[in-house]
């Protein structure tokens, strides 16, 4: 199994936004799906790729 969860810092930097709005996300149930494991908050690489991908507006 090849999984790869990532820290808020490197998932902020990834979608270029600070890690303020990535909490905010959190509490208001946006964003990306995330991992809270023994407190502490994990994202997997591949779920930040599909929120990225499914936030694509394809030009008309």
């Amino acid at each position: 199994m090849d999984l790869k969860l990532i820290k808020p810092k490197e998932v902020a930097n990834i979608l270029m936004c600070s890690e303020r709005t990535l909490e905010a996300w959190r509490r208001e149930e946006k964003g990306p799906c995330y991992y809270k494991i023994e407190g502490k908050i994990l994202y997997k690489l591949d779920d930040i790729l599909s929120f990225i991908e499914s936030s694509k507006v394809s030009a008309q």
